[in-house]
């Protein structure tokens, strides 16, 4: 089939780390035999970000739109994202007339994305799919005028839920649940696997008698950066590798590494740590719990149900995240615990083949095809 994927969110060559898990996603699309053209918005203003050579295998053809953006701010009725819906719409609009590219389905990441999509091409009389992986997808109702968000849904055939909140959020919009699929996150576990961790730690100029706590995301408090610093800091011979960016820069003793790393290098320092600390207050599904637990890290998160729906006992302990003494708790019962530490790391590992995004990919398509099918009998939509 020939799939367009619309995606505000997707790796270039200024930005290699951002939307890696779309990246792969599509990937995976173009591996099962399917050809996949992404159209991908970037700001207009020009980026002062130094490129690299690559982000990766690139088996798509990628379109880029340069978009105005506006933050997203309501004044009165009016929400300024609708600036940068405008022009990302009048961009896949130009694109696909000026390119005549032919796509059986559109498959949007991100329910906005979704929206611009069903606007710009609903002339071509072709099924949209979109992938949900908000942390909140009621809020985001709010950017948009609600008979106008209404009538863009209701143009979209089916919906790829990655969490069972998130599923019932779009059913408290009046989706129905036949046009629902339920399918978390998951990772390529070709990429993410467990690697010896003395060698990696020599590689990364690691510390071979510390503790260490991984932390993967970005540096904003509702990730927590600064909660897992706090915790560690009262513990003996603890360390943390944060990876990641942002405004909340963990800084200190305790921090053994501090870096954006490219996405080849995460599963190596993941290798690297004892355990996976994140006290999230919200997500979609969560693909750095993901990883962590494909590398055989036992889990230290967030007793929310997005976190609970990936995470299973046998392997992670979930806490109030914003109680930091619980946090330092939970980590410090582990890692003093090397027999118990041990046994948590195989389950993890076990556990992890239920997240492997072969699989995800075909399930995925597998779903929009029946979708499909039955539309064409007379049946749903």
């Amino acid at each position: 089939m020939n799939i367009l994927v619309i995606s505000n969110n997707y790796p270039s060559l200024e930005y290699p780390a951002r939307g890696v898990f779309v990246y792969n996603i599509v990937q995976q699309f173009c591996k099962l035999g399917h050809e996949v053209t992404v159209i991908s918005s970037k700001n207009i203003l020009p980026s002062k970000r130094k490129k690299v050579k690559t982000y990766g295998e690139e088996n798509c053809t990628v379109f880029r739109t340069k978009v105005v953006t506006a933050s997203n701010v309501q004044i009165g009725s009016f929400n300024t994202y609708k600036i940068a819906e405008l022009s990302q719409i009048k961009g896949i609009e130009k694109i696909t007339k000026k390119h005549n590219l032919e796509f059986d389905f559109v498959y949007a990441h991100f329910m906005m994305n979704g929206i611009s999509a069903v606007n710009a091409l609903k002339n071509y009389n072709k099924p949209f799919f979109v992938a949900i992986g908000e942390s909140d997808l009621i809020g985001l109702t709010k950017m948009y005028p609600r008979d106008y968000f209404k009538r863009s849904i209701k143009q979209i055939r089916g919906f790829v839920a990655v969490s069972n909140k998130l599923k019932k959020q779009l059913i408290d919009l009046g989706i129905s649940e036949n046009r629902i699929f339920l399918k978390p996150n998951a990772v390529d576990l070709t990429k993410f696997y467990k690697r010896n961790k003395v060698e990696m730690r020599k590689k990364y100029k690691l510390s071979l008698d510390l503790k260490l706590v991984a932390f993967v995301g970005r540096f904003l408090p509702h990730k927590g950066p600064l909660r897992v610093l706090e915790a560690v800091q009262n513990l003996d011979n603890v360390g943390a590798l944060f990876m990641g960016n942002g405004p909340q820069e963990p800084n200190g003793s305790s921090v053994a590494f501090k870096e954006s790393v490219p996405s080849y290098a995460i599963p190596e320092l993941l290798s690297a740590a004892d355990i996976f600390v994140l006290p999230t207050q919200r997500e979609g599904s969560c693909n750095a719990i993901a990883e962590a637990i494909a590398c055989g890290l036992p889990v230290v998160s967030s007793k929310i149900s997005e976190v609970m729906d990936q995470c299973n006992p046998s392997f992670s302990i979930l806490v109030d995240p914003l109680d930091v003494k619980a946090i330092e708790s939970a980590i410090d019962s582990i890692l003093s615990d090397e027999e118990r530490r041990e046994e948590m790391s195989k389950k993890a590992l076990e556990y992890s083949k239920n997240f492997e995004i072969g699989e995800r990919a075909a399930s995925i398509l597998n779903f929009i095809e029946g979708t499909m099918e039955e539309e064409a009998n007379g049946h749903g939509f």
